[in-house]
């Protein structure tokens, strides 16, 4: 009906959506020609040339990270190439993954739609794609000041912005107050602003010029979960439904009564609920990332040579290897011995054998952002004290020839009990497992901790042997990654959307926590994140990862319904989103019209004075928003409409 070419349909503007002055007009005189999410896009890259071509530079790069694979040797020459590795790591890709996904481009007028409030990433955009970082650095200042003058229209009242009205609708979108991302920006608006807590125009852009793609990419919605308010909401539903849960061989101690989930997307945005705050020891869980820091220094096809890449052994005893010798897989205690040997001989750069250990504590800390990650003494200590297994098992690897030649098996076991009886808490381990799904690139620092490739690696052992013997049916009901110790940890990746790290210390028949199993499970049926998962909107499940290209009606219908609710959040979003949020129905009614309707004054006040909607503007009865308050008895919002003509 909207794309109707019959002349009735232009003479009649109520048979059809009436189509109003494009917002983006408005802008161009403004502020530029910039118009809504075109704020938000990078220049060209400077590896490209005009025609869409590489440069000698980019084909460089990419020649030097083919030249950097490993290549498979036999198994006489592995020293020979472990010694070259060491020497010459494999090179990092110098393209950074994306922590959050792309937008559609419609094919109407090739510029950049919004998403819907409830809309992430198409299932196939599951991958780590190689786009900008969060830190966008090749945006003009040109560009990002014409973005913060939008973004001050967007919440300015009287030509001041009131700094803590911003701020929440920042944190409202998922985003932690102590992100270190937007620390300086707040600590400089805090600082100048005045008695009121508000700052003038030329403030505001001082202080947020240099952060503006991430405010605007929180505010326009394009998180990969951009209704996190209702994310919340339904998990942490499912999180007092498991916490209700008991099992019937639960002890009654005060461990038992512990329950704690961290979640922490590949934006950045944060989620804690119950026991998050405790120290957890890693155990089993430092396995696939002491397998991950191996790989990275040594390439997973000589890492391979020495432990297989096997599901769980389902044997019963430990004191077994593959047909051709080998650990079946680095996340079994045998396979872990040999890793962290590995490991050991990769670091002899180091001259002392503490800062082997040191180098693995780094990786972890840049993973979670430096928020916590220790060694527990006392649980090291302990560990040394019953260390008799893992010296059995030393030795019964020796005697089958496991080790390369020249490793130190004692200092091979201590360096793999250090690194199992180092102690993080749930959301410092929520923001390691985001970084996991961002492939190794740490979303709140910027920082390409791990290689993709190497990151591929650690979640594809974590996939197929990181649940124990509970790994493939996990897999066919999450298909996700995952990795549990004996402790009560879960730590589970979602890749490209989010991580998250759960404690429960009550243990079921294969030595996971029954607790932290079930609400991943649930979290991941609930939210549709399964990678088998059809997504449409006629399934009755939240599905919140979909994006779609809103047509002008779709749009005008999702303006009219914010404004029905009183939605202001929704509202902004679109407007900086370049929509037009004083379009009209096939009514000639406007968003304005309704929130006069019901009452909704706070609506009325962002319309009146930060988009400029016409007060005047009348309805196919010929009703003004005034006359609308009136007939509706909305004193408050007469008032307001009063004040405006």
């Amino acid at each position: 009906m909207e794309s109707s070419p019959t002349q009735e349909a232009e003479d009649s503007p109520y048979l059809c959506f009436q189509r109003t002055p494009s917002l983006r007009r408005k802008w161009r005189k403004r502020y530029g020609g910039l118009d809504g999410n075109k704020l938000l896009e990078p220049n060209k890259d400077l590896d490209m040339k005009d025609d869409g071509g590489t440069t000698d530079e980019s084909q460089q790069r990419s020649s030097d990270n083919t030249d950097s694979i490993p290549r498979p040797a036999p198994r006489s020459l592995i020293q020979n190439q472990i010694q070259s590795a060491v020497q010459s790591p494999v090179q990092k890709p110098v393209s950074l993954v994306s922590p959050g996904p792309a937008v559609a481009v419609s094919a109407n007028n090739g510029c950049l739609k919004p998403p819907l409030p409830q809309a992430v990433v198409q299932p196939e955009d599951r991958s780590f794609p190689p786009a900008q970082p969060w830190f966008s650095t090749q945006q003009s200042p040109s560009k990002r000041r014409a973005a913060a003058d939008v973004l001050f229209d967007s919440f300015a009242s009287d030509g001041r912005i009131n700094v803590n009205q911003f701020f929440e609708a920042i944190w409202s979108s998922g985003l932690h107050r102590s992100d270190p991302r937007l620390r300086e920006c707040f600590f400089h608006l805090r600082k100048l602003q005045d008695a009121e807590g508000s700052v003038d125009r030329n403030t505001f852009q001082r202080c947020v010029t240099g952060f503006v793609s991430l405010i605007l990419k929180a505010l326009q919605g394009r998180f990969v979960i951009p209704d996190f308010s209702t994310f919340t909401e339904e998990t942490q539903k499912l999180f007092s439904r498991c916490r209700q849960l008991s099992s019937v061989q639960e002890k009654e101690s005060m461990d038992s009564t512990k329950w704690g989930v961290s979640i922490c997307t590949v934006d950045g945005q944060r989620l804690s609920l119950g026991d998050w705050a405790g120290s957890l020891v890693l155990g089993e869980v430092s396995w696939p990332l002491v397998y991950g820091v191996v790989v990275e220094q040594l390439g997973a096809d000589l890492v391979h040579r020495y432990v297989s890449m096997d599901g769980y052994s389902r044997y019963d005893s430990p004191f077994t290897l593959t047909k051709t010798g080998i650990p079946h897989s680095p996340l079994t205690e045998t396979g872990a011995i040999v890793t962290t040997s590995l490991l050991q001989l990769a670091g002899r750069l180091f001259a002392e054998e503490e800062e082997k250990y040191d180098s693995v504590l780094n990786v972890i800390r840049r993973l979670c952002n430096k928020e916590h990650a220790n060694l527990n003494c006392s649980s090291y200590q302990s560990s040394r004290k019953d260390s008799v297994r893992l010296h059995a098992l030393s030795f019964y690897l020796q005697e089958k020839k496991c080790f390369p030649e020249k490793v130190d098996i004692n200092a091979a076991l201590d360096l793999m009990l250090q690194c199992t009886s180092t102690e993080i808490t749930c959301e410092s381990g929520a923001a390691m497992a985001a970084s996991l799904a961002n492939g190794g690139l740490c979303p709140l620092s910027g920082d390409q901790v791990l290689s993709p490739t190497a990151t591929r690696s650690m979640l594809s052992m974590m996939q197929v042997a990181g649940m124990k013997d509970y790994s493939t049916t996990f897999h066919y009901k999450t298909s996700v990654p995952a990795v549990c110790s004996g402790h009560g940890i879960l730590l589970a990746v979602v890749p490209g959307v989010l991580g998250l790290m759960a404690f429960s210390p009550e243990l079921d028949a294969c030595g996971n926590p029954w607790r932290a199993v079930h609400f991943c499970q649930e979290l991941i049926s609930t939210f549709q994140l399964h990678s088998f998962d059809i997504r449409t909107p006629f399934r009755q499940i939240l599905a919140y990862r979909q994006w779609k290209a809103e047509s002008e009606g779709y749009q005008i219908m999702n303006v009219l319904l914010a404004a029905f609710k009183g939605d202001v959040q929704a509202l902004r979003r679109y407007f900086l989103s370049g929509v037009d949020v004083n379009a009209v129905d096939y009514d000639g009614r406007s968003a304005l019209h309704v929130a006069a309707a019901e009452g909704h004054t706070e609506v009325i006040r962002f319309l009146l004075e930060n988009t400029g909607a016409n007060p005047a503007l009348k309805d196919r009865w010929g009703s003004s928003a005034l006359q609308e308050a009136r007939r509706h008895n909305k004193e408050a919002a007469v008032q307001v409409l009063q004040g405006a003509m």
